[in-house]
């Protein structure tokens, strides 16, 4: 079995959320409050992915130690006979490196303008609705996100079909705090498991409505050289990160067939793996103390593993699949 490691060595840690609002869509925060609002809590990097609408804040709120990833969240809908919305696809595209921006095929996104959203009364080919807007975000120089698939009503089996998608959000703070439906890490298991090789994230989805709290509680960590928009990217499209919604995870990685794992002190370390029934393991902290590291033997059966652990107020962390060479 070939050693390999979860994250490279290539240089800082910095913290980010790719999926946001502002009052430029449904949210409260002004573009400036949202910067300083997550700088006050230790992010480096953010997407304001509104509704439907491309925004390019760079020139006036990049600084030496905080970034925007221009971006939007393009959308599908879908109503019945009595005009109810009944199911969406809400897909973000953040613009890309350099090279993919010279890549594009169609004109890169401006400041300030406007995209869909994609209206069906009745029915619709719904992951044909999806791909759609996929294949044109990645034409326009994005990479693209599916966010809160169990939220928009989507048929889990749809997520199987579509091409492209470079990170599914496996956690939705806003729409767990909002409806109990931001966890999706069962359905990205059963895509591993078929073979898609599937990159995640966890995210906010802030408004900041003051209904319910939705900020500041799912993020990634990202490993890159700099904090700069390509060195982000490419970092985040090369999986040099992990995605959280609290616990921090320091190193880990197969060496001499054995998964290692480290992080910050937490209650449970799920090491799950496909392969065969049963496979994979957990480990559990005993009652008043905690874990942070822990190492399992691998059979060698296995196709990929991933690991998440668990924090004592219920936070947990996830890393990307490790492909079994």
């Amino acid at each position: 079995m070939i050693d390999q490691k979860g994250f490279t060595d290539r240089g800082n840690w910095y913290k980010g959320n790719l999926h946001s609002h502002t009052i430029n869509s449904d949210g409260i925060y002004s573009p400036q409050t949202a910067k300083e609002e997550f700088m006050k809590h230790g992010y480096s990097f953010l997407c304001l992915s509104d509704h439907n609408l491309y925004t390019d804040y760079r020139e006036s709120l990049n600084s030496g130690d905080f970034i925007i990833l221009p971006g939007l969240e393009a959308a599908a809908v879908l109503f019945d006979e009595n005009m109810d919305c009944v199911k969406v696809h809400h897909i973000n595209g953040i613009l890309g490196t350099t090279q993919m921006q010279e890549r594009a095929t169609l004109p890169l996104f401006g400041h300030m303008e406007k995209y869909g959203p994609y209206l069906f009364y009745g029915s619709w080919d719904e992951a044909a609705a999806a791909q759609m807007i996929i294949d044109e975000l990645h034409n326009k120089g994005c990479f693209v996100t599916y966010n809160h698939p169990v939220w928009s009503r989507i048929d889990i089996n749809t997520l199987h079909w579509l091409k492209d998608v470079d990170l599914l959000e496996i956690f939705n703070y806003n729409t767990e705090n909002e409806s109990g439906t931001g966890f999706i890490t069962s359905c990205w298991d059963q895509m591993l498991r078929a073979g898609i090789k599937q990159k995640a994230n966890a995210t906010d989805d802030n408004h900041n409505g003051g209904i319910f709290d939705d900020a500041f509680g799912g993020f990634i960590m990202v490993n890159a050289k700099r904090l700069h928009q390509d060195d982000i990217v490419s970092a985040i499209l090369e999986g040099n990160y992990y995605s959280s919604s609290g616990p921090l995870i320091k190193d880990w990685g197969i060496r001499d067939s054995k998964i290692s794992f480290s992080c910050e002190p937490v209650e449970r370390i799920n090491i799950i793996a496909d392969g065969f029934v049963g496979s994979g393991i957990t480990f559990i902290a005993e009652a008043g103390e905690s874990l942070t590291d822990c190492e399992y033997l691998l059979t060698g059966k296995e196709h990929y593993v991933r690991i998440e652990c668990m924090d004592r107020k219920g936070r947990k962390a996830w890393t990307n699949p490790i492909y079994i060479k």
